[in-house]
């Protein structure tokens, strides 16, 4: 911004300051009291946030909101639009991963990236330290809450990771755990480790995909491709398989994540089959197969005198063999395959432990464990045959076992696996197993239960699809003999290839058994990852936010947009009350820009940053103040400065301010650019909007009611207000943007420039209080002091820059006596309107003083017991500062621009203080009234336009009276006292009261 000057100092008064360019939208409208100690801790003045009305009533310093007898019709903060509201009920639950997150970001801030390697690499880490700081509240919560997560562990033995919030009973016992927290000001649950669970499950996910599509090109050019022949085994096909089929390759990381996360979170198997083997009524015994209808056999065997194997044909076995109930007929033999053969049923009991052997069966393949591991389980149950059948995915078996010849056999097995699950036996989870290794979905998703095990069995039967397929493509000889033996083909059934993930997971968000969990936050961004459609999730999000921000008015944070959401229920984009997966899609969001993820160019910028802003904003309803300047940081062009400011205007204290600058410039962000929009965007934010100028003919000193003949008006008590410490908000944070011009060195022009519009806008309405603040908060000789070290290289007050004989500016300073008189000059002349203004509201502050001290002592007169001996002393010392700050109004110094408030204000305060020297004069000294006197030449020099603002504001009479009324009363006190002397002082500047001693005539004469 160029230097101010005289000529374009100001601007017509009704406008605001010129704003750099950024979209015009009002200020959120987040409520939040921080807690007590937060700010005992981090304020000195005031909250975070003000803008809550408890605290507004409060006192704060004189930031109370203060209804004017004529308010301009200025856009009230405090009347914000409550937008996002839920997110300050939330802003009391932050803990401290909120500001673990930002030391992670801190560390491996991409801005600080110069090359896109490193900057990947970062993200990367980035990553990983996210997914650490997860797992680590995952282990503190369990240590808060495992007295409850034992309790629930006795009451159910399925799906102990769908914990609900206990119950009255279990109050007792929550509180007895959070005794301990490390955190007491953070209240937790088991809601609140399910969803840091999720949380570490999808940071998890995040990683292994962003490492196959943001893999660089070195590290792809590494991974050579495994050559085929005759020879290659299995395995061998299968690695090649991945390394040229890169959706292939994702497919099988999402299979692997999804087995992984249910090893980690499901119940373990042994207290998954435990109600099953109960009720298998064999005691202690957990294995040796199927026992109740093995005795039921050979009871039958030894009643029929049978050595030999039962025939289930013949007419004995049909009429008697039955289970113990009596309601269906039993196998004859125990081979695995009798049920399904004969189709004939073994016993209750046996059936529980076939079904318990199944569940633990398909939870293993679930889980994808090894196969060392499934034999070791299956002989436990003494059913090794089943861990030779359990053959999962090449990779999952072991080196020994792989052949070169062995292809054929596996396509095979599978194929049979498919025929079994379509057309085997009668229990679910047996069928489940075999789709699983077949690659089938119908014959699985009945047993399953969540969201994870849906798409589980979509992406094996995907993946084994699309081997089978490249399997025909480079070894068609192994497979020449399956014929005709079907298999299921899931690419053909789930459409285009590319896009097959994508309708999956909009299937799953829409399908009944699944689309109430895909609303949690956590399943819809890992469904989002998966789809690899963040892109426009983000959008979504943003343009949601957008829509939201702005329903009850014009946000200044989160601009409006005549774009709508795909989907018109923004409630299913973001969870308002959930400042933790705010907190998630921010840092996600923050990952894939810095990994260079195309997210819709400039036409889609500022809607998919509403998530960050939406972010920084919650930080500053927490009372994390010194985290935004680190994520404003992120943020693009001129919206990093709005954001900042508008975040940033509560912050108070002069420490904290001192940090941010500190931050900021340790962010690289421009520190001078932030303070001079702070004041231009409040500016643009609460608009002054009314024409004209309010106080011209309404500024009023005087009383209105009528006085005696002889007698002058008396000035207003108290005309400042009642209550001179409350000031309209709109004003205190103007007066807060000009104190962070304090802050930075130099823009001498540019602090005077933003301040003389601020004392304009005051006077304008009228906002005395206001403007008596602004010259108590940021007094023109704090500016000087603070700003001429870095201009003059030391600091120096008005009186310093005025006499220009400070030995060390001649030091200082190059060039010859005149360029440092022109420099001195210009200081001055760019500092000249601000002080004169402040000049103004100080000689009105003075002026009131004197009106109390005069209605105080003429209400002590009347009641003489009450008027004490010092009260002549107190009045002289009232009005000494009253004089002094009086004198730089007598001359035509303000810029033309300013005529109006000159007009508006200087008669009526000469006026009040031509009456205040009239009642000093007659309650203290003569010297008053001669005071009075000298005024009228003043008003006559030909150097001063006094006599001109008189008659252009038809004063003019007024002050004659007012002057006649004081010659009167100088007449008739020097008349009565005609000893008195004339002060030292006055005799020194040849003034006397002997030509106003004016003696009558005697009787004889």
């Amino acid at each position: 911004m160029a230097p101010m000057t005289r000529s374009n100092a100001l601007v017509s008064l009704s406008d605001g300051l010129p704003l750099p360019p950024q979209p015009r939208y009002r200020e959120a409208s987040w409520q939040f009291v921080p807690p007590e100690s937060r700010s005992e801790r981090e304020l000195s003045e005031e909250p975070a946030s003000s803008y809550n009305e408890s605290a507004d009533a409060a006192s704060r310093d004189g930031e109370e909101d203060y209804e004017y007898e004529n308010p301009p019709p200025l856009t009230s903060p405090d009347d914000h639009e409550d937008i996002l509201h839920p997110l300050r009920e939330a802003a009391n639950r932050v803990g401290r991963e909120v500001e673990r997150f930002a030391e992670v970001l801190d560390a491996y801030n991409p801005k600080r990236a110069t090359a896109d390697e490193e900057r990947q690499e970062m993200m990367f880490d980035l990553i990983d330290h996210y997914h650490s700081v997860a797992k680590d509240t995952i282990q503190r919560l369990e240590k808060e809450h495992a007295h409850e997560i034992r309790k629930l562990e006795r009451q159910s033995r399925r799906n102990i990771p769908s914990y609900e919030v206990p119950t009255s009973d279990d109050e007792m016992d929550i509180e007895e755990s959070e005794q301990g927290s490390p955190y007491p000001e953070q209240q937790t649950n088991l809601r609140d480790l399910e969803r840091w669970k999720q949380e570490a499950e999808t940071w998890d996910l995040l990683r292994r995909l962003v490492q196959l599509r943001f893999a660089s090109p070195t590290s792809a050019a590494s991974t050579s491709d495994t050559p085929i022949h005759q020879y290659s085994t299995e395995r061998d096909i299968w690695e090649n398989f991945l390394e040229t089929d890169k959706l292939a390759l994702e497919r099988r990381t999402v299979l692997q994540w999804l087995e992984e996360t249910a090893d980690d979170s499901r119940e373990k198997i042994h207290d998954l089959v435990q109600d099953l083997q109960q009720n298998a009524d064999r005691g202690e015994i957990t294995a040796y197969g199927w026992i109740h209808t093995r005795l039921a056999v050979k009871q039958f065997k030894r009643q029929a005198s049978s050595s030999g194997p039962l025939d289930p044909s013949s007419q004995d076995v049909q009429r008697s063999l039955f289970n113990s109930a009596g309601t269906e007929p039993l196998v004859t033999q125990l081979d695995p395959d009798a049920t399904t053969r004969q189709n004939r049923r073994l016993e209750v009991q046996d059936e529980h432990f076939e079904r318990s052997i199944w569940l633990a069966c398909y939870e293993m393949l679930r889980r994808g464990w090894d196969p060392a591991r499934i034999r070791e389980t299956c002989e436990e149950y003494t059913e090794v045959w089943r861990a030779v059948s359990m053959s999962g995915f090449p990779d999952q078996r072991s080196e020994e076992d792989e052949t070169s010849d062995d292809i054929g056999a596996s396509s095979l097995w599978r194929r049979m696996c498919f025929t079994l699950a379509r057309n085997g036996g009668g229990d679910d989870y047996e069928r489940a197993v075999y789709g699983l290794l077949s690659g089938d979905i119908s014959s699985v998703e009945p047993v399953c239960e969540s969201w994870d095990d849906f798409l589980f069995t979509h992406y094996n039967a995907l993946l084994r699809t699309q081997f089978d397929s490249y399997l025909e493509k480079v070894r068609p000889q192994n497979l020449k003999l399956l014929g005709s033996v079907g298999v299921f083909d899931a690419v053909q059934f789930h459409g285009e290839v590319g896009s097959a993930g994508k309708r999956l997971i909009a299937n799953l968000r829409s399908d009944p058994r699944t689309s109430h969990e895909t609303m949690q936050p956590m399943k819809m961004l890992q469904g989002v990852l998966i789809a690899n459609d963040f892109s426009n999730f983000i959008y979504q999000q943003g343009l949601a936010l957008s829509k939201f921000a702005n329903a009850t008015g014009l946000s200044s944070l989160i601009p409006p947009t005549a774009k709508q959401p795909e989907n018109e229920d923004v409630t299913k984009y973001i969870a308002l009350d959930d400042h933790d997966s705010l907190r998630v899609f921010t840092h996600v969001l923050l990952i894939f820009m810095g990994l260079g993820l195309d997210l819709g160019g400039v036409f889609r910028e500022m809607d998919v940053e509403n998530i960050i802003v939406a972010y920084i904003s919650f930080l500053r309803l927490a009372g994390k103040e010194e985290l935004i300047p680190l994520y404003s940081s992120q943020l693009s062009g001129e919206r990093r400065y709005a954001i900042l400011c508008r975040n940033l205007i509560d912050v108070t204290d002069h420490e904290q301010r001192v940090t941010q600058i500190k931050l900021m410039r340790e962010l690289g962000l421009d520190v001078q650019k932030f303070v001079e929009y702070q004041a231009r965007y409040l500016v643009d934010d609460y608009k002054d909007t009314v024409s004209g100028f309010p106080a011209s003919g309404n500024f009023k000193l005087f009383d209105d009611a009528l006085v005696p003949r002889g007698s002058y008006r008396g000035v207003r008590r108290d005309f400042f207000g009642d209550d001179p410490d409350k000031i309209d908000r709109i004003d205190m944070l103007l007066i807060r943007s000009l104190e962070w011009y304090l802050l930075v060195d130099g823009m001498w022009s540019q602090t005077f420039y933003v301040g003389t519009m601020l004392y304009v806008r005051f006077f304008k309405h009228m906002h005395l209080n206001a403007a008596r603040k602004l010259a108590v908060r940021v007094p023109a000789g704090m500016i000087a002091q603070v700003k001429t070290r870095a201009i003059l290289g030391d600091s120096f007050d008005f009186d310093g820059l005025e006499s220009g004989e400070d030995e060390d500016l001649t030091e200082v300073l190059d060039g010859s006596a005149d360029q440092k008189k022109l420099l001195r000059k210009h200081l001055l002349d760019e500092a000249r309107n601000y002080r004169e203004l402040e000049w103004l509201i100080e000689c009105l502050d003075n002026i009131e003083t004197v009106a109390s001290m005069e209605s105080l002592v003429k209400e002590k007169t009347q009641q003489p017991n009450t008027i004490g001996k010092s009260w002549r002393q107190e009045l002289a010392s009232a009005f000494k500062p009253t004089k002094i700050s009086v004198q730089p109004l007598l001359k035509e110094d303000l810029e033309p621009d300013l005529r109006l408030l000159r007009e508006a204000y200087l008669p009526e305060t000469l006026l009040a203080y031509i009456t205040s020297l009239q009642f000093a004069g007659q309650k203290l000294s003569r010297e008053f009234l001669l005071e009075c006197m000298n005024f009228s030449t003043l008003v006559a020099d030909e150097d001063s336009d006094l006599l001109e603002v008189f008659m252009r504001t038809g004063r003019m009479q007024e002050l004659v009276e007012i002057l006649a009324f004081a010659s009167k009363n100088l007449l008739l006190v020097t008349s009565e006292k005609p000893g008195s002397s004339t002060s030292k002082k006055m005799r020194m500047k040849g003034q006397t009261h002997e030509l106003w001693s004016v003696k009558p005539k005697k009787a004889q004469e």
